[in-house]
């Protein structure tokens, strides 16, 4: 983003090389990953008894999200605005620094559906897909010098985050009574491959003269390839003899952190306003995610990198229906 008014921002270059990379990415890590099933799936073809299972997931996840929780939710809004007196006609700039900072996001809810075979009596093959999203949001009301004059203002403040994913896993029985009980180890493979986040800055002006109006910042971006284990503790109990309901709880863990990235920044603000910000947020040269981390005056304020990290604790809960 410039010195002054946030614009749009594009690299059509950068996010066609990213969009090649990531497809070659993708097809890579299912090749491996249906190399690794192939000896799986064989002995399975081999068993007398094989097992199928469907099960919707309902759970929590718990990313650590310090980039985003303990940085740019934090950054404030440093603006610039003209000042003009009525009786002389002359101006002169007013600068301005509000806070109005994003509670953290601790947590989020994520649904999804599980496919179990069972490949003996204690070893079973899961393959699923989820989504997660989280979200926060934070007003004030403030005053914001608009057309030349100090206009009261409510400043609201969202962030959703929100990402896709598939998993490929293996269960194993550890204490278990055919048909009422079992309690189990589960160690999961995630490709996080659809990473969304998007932040709206909405300004509502209330002039004492006139209605209310808006002028709105809206920063969307988007990530791929992060690349998750899970080992869980988990239990089932059965109802029937062809459903049980099961909870697991585990820790996910990467040694690689996510940049957001193929990022725009937008608004509606015009040039007759008046009115310039410099945004918590803001989109690099190379089209990735930077947030206000000092604010010395509106002239000199420093930018870093965004990165994220989704290692954290998750729960689950589903409904295992057998077949």
């Amino acid at each position: 983003m410039s010195a002054h008014r946030p614009t749009l921002t594009r690299a059509a270059n950068a996010k066609g090389r990213d969009a090649v990379r990531t497809v070659a990415n993708r097809w890579l890590r299912l090749a491996v990953w249906l190399g690794l099933l192939a000896p799986v799936l064989g002995h399975a073809d081999e068993a007398d008894n094989k097992t199928w299972s469907i099960s919707p997931l309902l759970g929590i996840h718990s990313p650590r999200l310090t980039g985003l929780n303990r940085g740019e939710f934090q950054a404030p809004l440093p603006g610039r605005g003209l000042i003009v007196f009525p009786d002389t006609g002359e101006s002169t700039n007013f600068d301005f620094t509000f806070k109005n900072s994003l509670p953290e996001i601790n947590y989020g809810a994520d649904v999804g559906i599980e496919f179990g075979l069972k490949l003996d009596p204690v070893n079973t093959l899961l393959l699923g897909t989820s989504v997660w999203q989280g979200g926060s949001t934070a007003s004030i009301k403030a005053e914001f010098p608009f057309e030349g004059n100090l206009t009261p203002v409510g400043y609201e403040r969202s962030a959703r985050l929100s990402y896709f994913e598939y998993f490929i896993g293996w269960k194993r029985a550890l204490l278990s009574e055919s048909k009422r009980y079992n309690v189990h180890f589960r160690l999961t493979m995630h490709e996080i491959f659809d990473i969304d986040y998007k932040e709206d800055m909405v300004f509502g002006f209330q002039p004492p003269a006139s209605d209310t109006f808006k002028r709105i910042i809206v920063m969307q971006s988007h990530a791929t390839g992060a690349l998750l284990f899970q080992p869980a503790l988990g239990a089932e109990y059965f109802i029937r003899d062809w459903i049980s309901l099961g909870a697991d709880v585990g820790y996910m863990f990467s040694g690689k952190k996510v940049r957001l990235g193929n990022a725009s920044l937008s608004t509606d603000i015009q040039a007759d306003d008046n009115l310039n910000f410099r945004t918590p947020v803001q989109v690099g040269a190379d089209g990735k995610l930077n947030y206000l981390a000092n604010v010395n005056s509106y002239d000199d304020v420093t930018y870093r990198r965004l990165d994220l990290s989704f290692d954290g604790w998750r729960a689950q809960f589903s409904v295992n229906l057998y077949f």
